[in-house]
Parts: structure tokens; C-alpha cells; sequence
């Protein structure tokens, strides 16, 4: 095989490599596709605000902060208190 056969085959080699490459080069940023267009809608998902507010309950003369009395009574058992 000749030179110059070989020179053009790695020539299209080349460049059929960098047409497909073109959505990511190495040490580049990625140009598509934009991960937030500003189309309203974001990737990131809102955090909860939780609105209720602890209290503080006394359970067999331990005293816990919950949400509740029921809750309040979970929170010892998973301490192992009751």
C-alpha cells in the first residue's frame, strides 16, 4: 500500500472520528445539549418546607422534641429509652 493511500485512508479516518465527535471533546465543556435551556423548568427538585413545629413531650420522665405524641413515643423506642 502506497503512502499516499495510506495517508488518505487515515485522513477519512480522521475525519469521520471528529464529525461523530463533536458533542464532547476532551478538555472541553459539552456544547449540547444545554442541560438547563431556561425553559422554566429545572433538574433540581424543590425542597420540602416542613410548616409543623416541634414540641416538647415528657414520656415516662424522658423529654423529647417531636411533632407529635405518637411521634414522640417513636422517637424514645428508637432511642431505646421505653
Amino acid at each position: 500500500m502506497s503512502k499516499k493511500a495510506l495517508f488518505a485512508m487515515l485522513s477519512a479516518a480522521a475525519m469521520m472520528a471528529q464529525h461523530s465527535d463533536n458533542f464532547y471533546r476532551y478538555g472541553e465543556r459539552k456544547r449540547y445539549p444545554v442541560l438547563d435551556s431556561g425553559n422554566g423548568f429545572s433538574k433540581t427538585l424543590p425542597r420540602a418546607v416542613d410548616s409543623r413545629q416541634l414540641r416538647e413531650f415528657s414520656i415516662k420522665g424522658h423529654k423529647v422534641m417531636a411533632y407529635s405524641k405518637k411521634d414522640a413515643i417513636t422517637r424514645l423506642k428508637h432511642q431505646k429509652k421505653i
